[in-house]
């Protein structure tokens, strides 16, 4: 072997070696970027301490694409399964925000809707329901094989598929705490549901004993009225 043989070949052999570490550092780098873009989204929804959502960056975040080639589809699924779970966290909000549910034990409702309350039986129990079948469903898109099915049929190399799975929301730890506050959420909305249920069922069934006099429901028997008043103090 020649001087100049073994010259070309070192040359080789550090091109070759330099090659692999630049893809490995650019891999790395590309890694991060996608982690890091998808943790900012992610903050935005569950960890802001705004009072209310910041919905134009959160949609800016989710239609942009920061990367590129499988790194990027792995950030345009990741987005998806975030903008899904997103929708349903709005869904819900709505729901437990809805202006008519802090109407149900008001004067004005007992003067329209009483005393058999019809309308407003059917507003607790369709509310009540479709709450629950929206918890149902959030709890579902925690599970990891649900996170993971956005990613599994895309034909990607396992790196890929891999690097989704390390996701700020693929998270073991963000899963389970995601899913309590979930259950916390609708449990207590839907406790708050049944104790209205509760008063408005008490107010049938002693349609007879109350009137609304001057902007108030007034009972003709002191111990319905004080029965009456420990289901709202219980409610609040």
């Amino acid at each position: 072997m020649n001087k100049s043989f073994k010259i070309f070949l070192n040359i080789v052999i550090i091109a070759a070696v330099g090659l692999v570490a630049f893809l490995v550092i650019r891999n790395f780098m590309t890694d991060g970027k996608v982690q890091r873009e998808i943790k900012e989204i992610y903050d935005l929804i569950y960890n802001s301490d705004e009072e209310t959502y910041d919905l134009e960056t959160i949609y800016t975040k989710l239609d942009d694409v920061v990367s590129n080639d499988g790194y990027a589809i792995v950030e345009i699924v990741a987005k998806d399964y975030l903008s899904d779970v997103f929708d349903k966290i709005l869904e819900l909000e709505d729901i437990i925000n809805d202006e008519r549910m802090n109407d149900v034990l008001t004067v004005t409702n007992y003067k329209e809707d009483g005393p058999n309350f019809t309308d407003t039986i059917n507003y607790l129990d369709e509310t009540k329901q479709k709450v629950l079948n929206l918890k149902a469903s959030m709890l579902g898109d925690l599970e990891v094989n649900t996170i993971m099915s956005y990613i599994i049929n895309e034909d990607l190399e396992e790196s890929y598929i891999d690097l989704y799975g390390t996701l700020e929301f693929a998270k073991e730890s963000n899963i389970n705490k995601n899913k309590e506050n979930i259950e916390s959420a609708v449990d207590s909305f839907v406790s708050q549901i049944e104790g209205m249920e509760s008063v408005i069922d008490f107010l049938i069934e002693n349609k007879n004993e109350w009137e609304i006099n001057d902007d108030m429901i007034v009972f003709d028997d002191t111990s319905l009225s004080n029965e009456y008043n420990d289901m709202i103090s219980s409610i609040r």
